[in-house]
Parts: C-alpha cells; structure tokens; sequence
C-alpha cells in the first residue's frame, strides 16, 4: 500500500498559483468594441465570455459560427431586444458604441483599443464600468496588451506563453531580413488622398522586420495625406494597396488605378510589375496575427528567402516575380 505523501509547502503553493492563473473567472462577461481585442479574447480561449463585440469581427473562423453573426456589410441594427437574442451582440461600430446595450449586458470587463476609442472608454469608466484602453505603437506595446488582458482576465500565464511564441518568431524573421537588401515600399491606407502609413506604428515596425523600409518612416503618423510627387520622388520598390474579405468596389483601389496614376509610370515599383494588394484585416490587426503579417510581408518582400505562411488570410498578390528579379545576394 502506498504511504500518503506530503508535498512541500512551496509545491503546493506553486500549484495553486498555476491554477488560479489558468482559469479566467466563472462570472467574466467580456465585451471587445475593436476586432483585434475580439482574436485577443479567442486567442486567450475566452470566447466563451464574450457577450459583446464589433460589427467588423470576422476572424478567427469560429466568429463567424456564432448565432447570429453578419458580415459588416450585410448587418443592420434592428433593435436591443434583437441583438440580445444572439450569441453575442453587436455594440460597437469601431467608431461608435451602444452605450444602452452595454448597460443591458452588464459587462464585467470591457477592451477598448485606439485613440478613437479613447472617449468611449473614459465614458464606459465614469459609468462603473471596468474598461482596459489600449493604444500600441509598436510590436512589443501588442504583445503586453496580450498579457495584460490575459492576467487582468484571469489567464496570464496562457498569455505569456503565447507572446513568448509570438516573440521568438517575430525574432527568426529578423534573423534572416537583416541579412537581405532593405526593400522600398510605399504602404497606402486609403486611396482617397491618398492616405499613406506613416512612422510609429506596429504596421510600421513589420515592413521593418520583414526586410522592407517604409519610404515616409520620416514622417509621424499612422495616416496622413501625401502629395503624389512625394510618392513618385520617394521611387518605392514595391507599392502595397488594401484589400479585405468583403470589401466594396467602391472601397478597393485597383493596381490599374495605382499604376495609371500620373507620374507612376516612371516609379520603379509599377516598372517592374511589384504594385500589390495586402490584406488590410490582417495587417492592420495588433494580436497574435502580427506574426502571420510578419511572415506574409517576408515573403511579398523576399520570396526567395520565404514561404507563404500556412493559414494566412486571403487575398494577397505576389505579383510578378521571374527573370527581371534576379535572386537578391546570399545572407552572409
């Protein structure tokens, strides 16, 4: 017959930890007003908490197994009574909130993220609410926005270990792209101006890591409104256009739009056929999928070097890639 044993204090100690640490509380109630925080929240495997989130929430997969999901431009609102009979309601527009349906949800804990969100979470505190507002500016400032809401929500440790991952990757990219030419680009956000990516960004900081050089990193800014002989001037190697599932034709800029632009012709990027879409949900989303956008900009950027990651979202073009490329120098 075994003897009963008797485990150190400190063991049994450690144990408990882990086990407060693994497992969010029974009575959390999450609601997510951006998509990013939404994949946050799955990524966390709190899915099961979630009782609010954004009309754009789409990824992962499973969002849109939900009862009840639309995609944005199929949804409407009809009234509270109807959102709540779904599995999870919609209370935020990205730019606007249902403060009435949040109050008849009665959240626990809501995610904020972005300076545009900034006054609904000011707002959502002074009424009781527990509210975590974010702003990220770089790759490092998304991966403690995971971790805090992953120990805020009561599963840190999960957190960690998925940053810790995200980290080392992000790492094994850089190890190789620092080694390679850098590669001009020029990264529109809306071609109504044309709006273009500024400095000081984790969508900045990506093209950095996947070997590429933002052409106005000088410039402050995630939007701003660009001169178009600033663009031609500035001769980008590769030009990136934003497409997303479910875009309208009126919101997608085409490469023949780009490349017939005045002035483009003599840009190196459209002489060489290198004018591409990005998926604009996947680039522009700060969660886990930084990492997934890193690899994919690696391989826009230097497919000679990378492959297209398993996984990642479509549409994505690589364009024309053949003989007037010639295979870029070894890393030495």
């Amino acid at each position: 017959m075994l003897k009963n044993k008797r485990f150190p204090v400190s063991v049994l100690f450690l144990i408990l930890l882990l086990m407060l640490t693994a497992c969010a509380p029974s009575g959390l109630r999450i609601v997510s007003l951006s998509p990013s925080q939404t994949e946050i929240v799955y990524n966390l495997g709190l899915e099961d908490k979630l009782v609010g989130w954004s009309r754009y929430d789409c990824y992962p997969p499973e969002v849109q197994e939900r009862k009840g999901w639309l995609p944005y431009d199929e949804y409407e609102f009809v009234s509270n009574e109807d959102e709540l009979s779904k599995d999870v309601a919609v209370v935020s527009n990205f730019t606007s909130i249902n403060y009435e349906l949040i109050k008849l949800l009665d959240p626990t804990l809501i995610l904020a993220i972005e300076p545009i969100q900034k006054p609904f979470a000011d707002s959502l505190k002074a009424l009781g609410f527990n509210v975590l507002y974010y702003h990220p500016v770089t790759l490092q400032d998304v991966w403690d926005m995971i971790n805090d809401i992953g120990e805020k929500a009561g599963v840190g440790m999960r957190a960690k270990r998925l940053t810790a991952k995200a980290q080392k990757e992000i790492a094994e990219i850089r190890a190789v792209t620092e080694k390679l030419p850098r590669i001009k680009v020029y990264f529109e956000i809306n071609h109504m101006g044309p709006y273009v990516l500024g400095s000081g960004s984790p969508m900045d900081q990506l093209l950095e890591i996947a070997g590429g050089v933002n052409i106005f990193n000088d410039t402050k800014g995630i939007a701003f409104k660009a001169e178009l002989s600033d663009i031609i001037e500035r001769d980008p190697d590769v030009i990136l256009t934003p497409l997303w599932p479910h875009a309208g034709t009126y919101e997608v800029t085409t490469i023949s739009e780009i490349v017939t632009r005045p002035g483009f012709e003599n840009i190196s990027a459209v002489k060489n056929d290198r004018v591409y879409h990005y998926d604009s949900s996947l680039l522009k989303c700060p969660s886990l999928r930084q990492v997934t956008a890193a690899k994919k900009m690696a391989y826009l950027l230097h497919p000679y070097y990378f492959k297209n990651p398993d996984n990642s979202v479509s549409p994505w073009e690589l364009g024309k890639i053949d003989a007037t490329y010639p295979p870029e120098k070894s890393p030495k």
